[in-house]
C-alpha cells in the first residue's frame, strides 16, 4: 500500500485506459452467467478506479459495482473522479479478506493489481464470495518492450534508475488453470499502440512504483529530461511517441 501512497494524482492521469474490445469480452462473460440477476461485480485493487468507471460504462445500471481498495489516496481520488458516475461504490478492502458476504458476486475481477495480491488466498476468497458460475478475471497490461522501442526504453530507465522490482510477473494461465474450485480458463489478447505526447510519455513511465526511487535520486526534472533524451529516436513526424502495450483478460468460472 505504502507504494502508492501519495501517487493517485499522477497515476490517474498518466494511467492508460483499457481497450474496448477487452472490455466487451468481459462484460459479456459476466452478463451470461449466472443466468440469475443480482449480484455484485468487484474490481479488486481498484485504485483511482480507471477500470471501474470503465466496467461500470458496459454493464447495465441495475448490476452494482463496487470497487475494493486499501490505499486511502488512491480510493478517495477514484470516489472523487467516480462523483457524477451512478452505480459504483468504493470501500477499503483487502484481496485476501474480501468486504462481502459469502455467494453475494457475480464477478471479482482485478485489474492490473493482481501482482500485489498473496493470489492463492485470493482466489479462496473470490470463490467464497462468487455466486455458482461466477467469474473470476484478471485483467492487466504489459509493455511490449520487445515490438515497441519507447516501451523499451522505459524499460532501461527503471533498470538503470528505478528501485528493485517488488514481485516477479505471474504466470495467471498456471494458477487460474489450476485453482480450486474454478474451470473454463479463458485468455484474450489485446495489443495496442498508444500515441503520446512527451508529457504522456514521461508521465506514464514515471507514474510506474518503481520509479519513485529514479524521482528521489535524480530529481523529477531530470528524470524528465533523461526519458525525453532516451526516447528522442521513436519520436515521429507529428510529435507523438507510439508506445505499445499488450493487455490481456484471463477468465475462469466457480463451479
Amino acid at each position: 500500500m505504502d507504494r502508492f501512497q501519495g501517487s493517485a494524482d499522477r497515476y490517474a492521469a498518466s494511467r492508460p485506459g483499457y481497450p474496448e474490445r477487452l472490455l466487451k469480452a468481459l462484460s459479456e462473460a459476466i452478463l451470461q452467467e449466472p443466468p440469475q440477476a443480482g449480484g455484485v461485480v468487484a474490481d479488486v485493487g481498484s485504485g483511482t478506479g480507471i477500470f471501474t468507471r470503465q466496467l461500470r460504462a458496459m454493464l447495465p445500471a441495475a448490476t452494482p459495482v463496487v470497487g475494493i481498495e486499501p490505499a486511502s489516496d488512491m480510493r478517495l481520488k477514484a470516489a472523487a473522479m467516480s462523483a457524477l458516475t451512478h452505480g459504483i461504490a468504493y470501500t477499503d478492502g483487502l484481496a485476501q479478506q474480501l468486504p462481502l458476504a459469502a455467494g453475494s458476486a457475480r464477478a471479482v475481477v482485478a485489474a492490473t493489481a493482481a501482482h500485489w495480491f498473496d493470489r492463492p488466498t485470493f482466489y479462496a476468497e473470490a470463490h467464497r464470495v462468487l455466486m455458482p458460475s461466477g467469474i473470476l478475471a484478471i485483467a492487466e497490461y504489459v509493455r511490449d518492450d520487445a515490438g515497441s522501442p519507447a516501451a523499451a526504453a522505459v524499460v532501461d530507465f527503471l533498470a538503470r534508475h528505478g528501485g528493485p522490482r517488488a514481485y516477479v510477473r505471474p504466470n495467471y494461465p498456471a494458477e487460474l488453470e489450476h485453482a480450486a474450485g474454478f474451470a473454463n480458463f479463458r485468455h484474450l489478447t489485446v495489443p495496442v499502440t498508444l500515441q503520446l505526447t512527451a508529457e504522456a510519455f514521461t508521465g506514464l513511465a514515471l507514474s510506474s512504483s518503481h520509479a519513485r526511487a529514479a524521482i528521489e535520486a535524480l530529481g523529477e526534472a531530470t528524470a524528465v529530461t533523461m526519458l525525453k533524451q532516451m526516447v528522442a529516436p521513436c519520436v515521429s513526424g507529428d510529435g507523438r511517441i507510439p508506445y505499445g502495450y499488450i493487455f490481456h483478460l484471463l477468465t475462469v468460472r466457480r463451479d
